[in-house]
């Protein structure tokens, strides 16, 4: 379990704006996918054969325009589950005080942000609410990041392809495809 709540924090990092950190902690992501998950550690060797041959200064404009300036994803789980409107501003407002409850900090950023979403659930201990936010709101938002990725070279696609089957193998095999619910504290997102 150890390697999987690990696996989250990298991803995290890899999801995040980038640092000089950034290659450190894609050799340690494939190290730790490799025996777990070959195919998405494939999709991340990808990634890390683009950054060997870019700069932080390049990754860092590729980074703002694939999640920033007209993205071409935004790295928002709330956004692909409820669009911009109230419905996402109570998934926030239920997510913050999750959080807080959790002892967990957003830091500056909002708290439906993938890398601090993944942070989150390398932090919690209970399995099945794991389980439940990866199935509910991970997975599927996930997902519709990668359509805007169709026909492009971006790099960050195969981080995403990558983290999309490492966080479907996280999971017990029995759970997926259920049907289930989810409170985030005063708020029930029904699936």
């Amino acid at each position: 379990m150890y390697v999987t709540l690990r696996l989250y924090q990298l991803f995290a990092n890899l999801v995040e704006y980038p640092t000089p950190f950034l290659s450190d902690r894609v050799n340690e992501c494939i190290s730790l996918l490799t025996p777990l998950q070959r195919e998405a550690a494939d999709f991340v060797w990808r990634f890390k054969t683009f950054l060997n041959l870019t700069s932080l200064s390049r990754m860092e404009e590729l980074y703002t325009s694939t999640f920033d300036l007209n993205a071409i994803c935004y790295p928002y789980v709330g956004y692909y589950l409820f669009g911009d409107g109230n419905h996402r501003g109570m998934f926030l407002s239920g997510l913050k005080e999750h959080y807080r409850i959790c002892h967990f900090s957003a830091g500056n950023e909002l708290p439906d942000h993938l890398g601090v979403m993944l942070r989150f659930l390398a932090n919690i201990e209970n399995e099945e609410e794991r389980e439940e936010i990866i199935l509910l709101c991970i997975i599927p938002a996930v997902k519709k990041m990668l359509e805007g990725f169709r026909g492009s070279s971006n790099p960050y696609e195969g981080v995403l392809q990558g983290l999309l089957l490492m966080l479907q193998s996280s999971i017990r095999s029995e759970e997926i495809g259920i049907s289930t619910k989810i409170s985030l504290e005063g708020f029930r997102y029904d699936r």
